[in-house]
């Protein structure tokens, strides 16, 4: 899949992250906006009503209300997930009798996990155009996509990266503790991993590079790390993605939000892109999954990639 960026030349635009409030109990907060469709907002305590989106920290006192047209996922601390209908309202307290339709009330990892991805993120926080990050044309642009910098859960990934110039062909080695595992040469952008190699070990760091040749040899070199979860802690992954579908319905938009920050909470990034992709694409008109993908391509060193993604929910927030 060929890259595409929304800068190319020139100074790329930078996105530095300034705090719009200090509400200290964003850093654990008692329930997350999980979905938003329409006009949505949320007033604390002796504040304002402040516009809603996906990923909003709610602290106790917190009232949200949905407008006529408009619904919204509230998931809260204790695991229960409330649907709200267009023309009502919550406030966020300590008692909740109401659940998500389905009864199904998710792990408390889940939930641990989504807020570390969302308060670590920029839902805390405003987007503000800042000087330039650095320069550079397209030789300086990372050409690893995924793994990279990451947790897989198989023993058996995937490996995928960008056109560097003009390689009519890249070599793929992965390396252990012991040294190289694997070696082989491709003319694409993508290589399953060999039927013929041994599966990598379970709870194991490697090491994976590609080299890409062009007519006259070397063109660029770039290598990049992952580690391999226990057969264990990818059940559970399972088994907790599973939890958020039956609690939320396949598809939705909390469902996609929920899983991605889950996933990305547990350094799963390529499999939360697949989840923020997909919401950017089913919610057009909200910041939060450019937010989110941006994160996620700022954890992994796309920062190119990144400043993209924040500059979309830059544009997206200013909107009315």
């Amino acid at each position: 899949m060929a890259r595409v960026y929304s800068v190319r030349t020139g100074a790329v635009v930078a996105l530095a992250l300034c705090a719009l409030t200090a509400r200290a109990a964003w850093a654990d907060p008692y329930a997350i906006l999980a979905s938003v469709k329409g006009k949505v907002e949320v007033t604390s305590k002796g504040g304002t009503p402040q516009r809603a989106t996906f990923g909003r920290p709610l602290e106790r006192g917190d009232k949200v209300v949905v407008a006529p047209g408009g619904t919204a996922t509230v998931y809260l601390s204790d695991g229960n997930v409330i649907e709200l209908a267009e023309r009502s309202a919550v406030t966020i307290g300590g008692t909740v009798t109401s659940k998500s339709a389905s009864g199904a009330e998710l792990p408390g990892t889940v939930y641990s996990q989504v807020s570390k991805f969302v308060t670590g993120g920029s839902r805390t926080t405003g987007l503000v155009a800042m000087s330039s990050m650095r320069g550079g044309g397209e030789d300086a642009l990372p050409i690893l996509d995924e793994p990279r910098k990451s947790q897989v859960m198989t023993d058996r990934p995937t490996f995928r990266w960008h056109p560097a110039g003009d390689a009519t062909r890249y070599r793929v080695t992965v390396s252990g503790d012991q040294g190289d595992l694997w070696t082989r040469e491709v003319e694409g952008l993508t290589l399953a991993y060999p039927p013929d190699a041994p599966a990598l070990a379970r709870d194991g760091d490697y090491l994976w590079k590609v080299v890409a040749f062009g007519d006259k040899g070397k063109l660029r070199e770039e290598s990049s790390v992952f580690h391999v979860l226990t057969a264990d802690a990818a059940a559970t992954v399972t088994h907790d993605l599973d939890k958020i579908q039956a609690s939320t319905g396949a598809g939705s938009p909390a469902n996609h939000f929920l899983a991605g920050s889950y996933l990305s909470g547990r350094g799963l990034y390529a499999d939360a892109r697949v989840h923020f992709s997909e919401l950017s694409r089913i919610s057009p008109e909200s910041p939060a999954p450019h937010e989110a993908l941006g994160n996620v391509y700022k954890a992994v060193g796309l920062m190119d990639l990144a400043t993209a993604e924040f500059q979309k929910a830059l544009e997206l927030t200013r909107t009315p």
